[in-house]
């Protein structure tokens, strides 16, 4: 497309880059997270308020680098804040980090890890809750199986055009390890999902560390702890087939969440 050429000539030389991603995890705080990062006085909002979706959707990231820069502010605008792509989807696909090495360089990532488990079942109450959706986009992607069909099917190796994967997202080592073949490990600051709910003052504040930011003021984090954003309540209860499914999945992870303890030298309370 002529607009899309013109973009990747003009927009490097006008428009600012990203400077530190949310990797994800999917359905592990990061809307809260992001939205709590752009009421800090020195970070700016990408124009797609929130996910941008360049690395992990081949049909954006064809349309050239231009095109993603078309989300972020004009240097001018920018000034000295900091700006941000947060798209939760970055975390699990192999082929990203490498995109993201050739294209940001030695960018600052954060990742928020989640309870497998825990993860697993939220992501199937988004993904089933679709299907009533008035969105097609969103409907076209619906999971209508029940909780224990979607995981025995996963087990199974059954694949499906959209790759809802509960179990394999989870795996969080490996997509780390990933990562840690083209960035350091000082490059991606790892949080956990918890601490939103109930240590949200110190995961702001070694954000904020790690990003160079000056700290919020304790007034600011008050107001922030008062405000929820994407808590996602969907009306759905276990049964007790699901909760079967939850407690063999519980099993199934330790040797998983073993190999993420080992990777980051501390453990969670999974």
């Amino acid at each position: 497309m002529i607009k899309d050429l013109i973009k990747n000539v003009a927009y490097p030389i006008i428009k600012s880059r990203p400077d530190f991603l949310i990797v994800g995890a999917q359905k592990a705080g990061t809307t809260s997270l992001y939205n709590y990062l752009i009421q800090h006085s020195n970070v700016i909002e990408n124009n797609s308020f929130k996910e941008i979706h360049y690395f992990d959707k081949f049909q954006n990231y064809q349309r050239g680098f231009g095109w993603y820069l078309g989300y972020f502010p004009s240097k001018k605008q920018k000034e000295n804040k900091l700006t941000l792509d947060a798209t939760p989807e970055y975390l699990y696909f192999q082929h990203i980090p490498q995109l993201i090495k050739k294209d940001l360089g030695n960018i600052k990532m954060i990742a928020i890890l989640r309870n497998p488990v825990d993860r697993a079942y939220s992501a199937w109450k988004m993904y089933h809750s679709f299907s009533e959706n008035p969105h097609d986009h969103l409907r076209n992607i619906a999971d209508k199986r029940t909780f224990p069909e979607a995981i025995e099917e996963e087990q199974k190796g059954i694949k499906f055009e959209y790759p809802y994967d509960y179990i394999n997202r989870g795996k969080y080592a490996e997509q780390l390890e990933n990562y840690y073949k083209h960035f350091a490990k000082e490059s991606l600051l790892i949080l956990n999902f918890n601490q939103l709910k109930d240590d949200l003052d110190n995961l702001l504040n070694s954000v904020c560390d790690f990003l160079s930011l000056e700290r919020f003021s304790s007034e600011k984090l008050q107001e922030l702890k008062e405000t929820k954003y994407n808590y996602g309540k969907y009306n759905f209860a276990k049964s007790e087939s699901d909760l079967q499914v939850i407690q063999q999945l519980k099993d199934d992870f330790i040797p998983y969440n073993e190999e993420l303890y080992n990777l980051l030298g501390y453990r969670y309370t999974w």
